[in-house]
């Protein structure tokens, strides 16, 4: 039985009442192939559509990528959107990378009390 309590900052609840904080999602992502693409096409999807377009972040808004992942992960997102995969050696560069992104995953699960698992439609 789970009592109700009050949820951290750090933490969501999805429609299933887990409870989702950051070592369960850093923890989803380096064991599921899925989520680190699921988790790369929401982070690129919360880019501003002039990082889109140029492939690279250029607003310090806390949003989407890090100046230092954008270009390499914007590139890794329209290659999945084209080929609908990562090359194992992108996947072993995305997946790390991708763990730092847990709060702004945290703030999705909370908006749409999403599942993890299903935060973008692929």
């Amino acid at each position: 039985m789970n009592k109700t309590r009050k949820l951290r900052k750090t933490e969501a609840v999805d429609k299933d009442g887990r409870i989702w904080d950051k070592e369960r999602l850093q923890k989803l992502i380096l064991t599921s192939d899925l989520m680190v693409y699921k988790s790369l096409m929401l982070i690129y999807e919360r880019q501003t559509a002039d990082e889109q377009r140029v492939k690279a972040t250029t607003d310090l808004n806390s949003i989407g990528f890090t100046g230092v992942d954008g270009e390499i992960l914007s590139s890794f997102s329209e290659g999945y959107k084209k080929y609908g995969s990562l090359t194992p050696k992108q996947m072993k560069i995305a997946r790390p990378k991708m763990k730092k992104y847990w709060r702004q995953l945290i703030e999705e699960i909370r908006i749409d009390n999403r599942q993890p698992e299903r935060i973008v439609k692929l």
